[in-house]
């Protein structure tokens, strides 16, 4: 087992510095320092019972469902990235450039 000291939680505002993030077998297996919040957003992303990668509802690896999401996005007229107010700012950085290369559009959720 892995323990993550001073991991960034980006789900909210607060940007809490400080979490203990217990990583097993490539999954989060406990969380220390979050609120319930925080808690809940990472033990989503790495829990056993998450969807996998599907396309048109045929279960796919990871890599073929990134090519069709990159086939899609390339073919989009006005393609929209929105939210990013959970990601980090190196995955934020990625979706600029994204956006810049397709002429797509920025958008997040304290827009409305």
């Amino acid at each position: 087992m892995q323990i993550h000291q001073d991991v960034v939680c980006t789900f909210c505002g607060c940007l809490c510095d400080d979490l203990e993030v217990e990583v097993e077998n490539n999954a989060v297996v406990g969380v220390k320092k979050a609120c319930a919040i925080g808690k809940n957003k990472l033990f989503h992303d790495s829990h056993p019972d998450s969807p996998p990668p599907s396309i048109a509802g045929r279960e796919v690896p990871i890599g073929e469902a990134i090519d069709e999401a990159a086939r899609i996005l390339s073919r989009a007229r006005y393609p929209l990235i929105y939210g990013l107010s959970s990601t980090t700012s190196e995955a934020q950085r990625e979706l600029v450039a994204i956006a810049e290369k397709t002429k797509g559009t920025i958008d997040n959720p304290s827009s409305y």
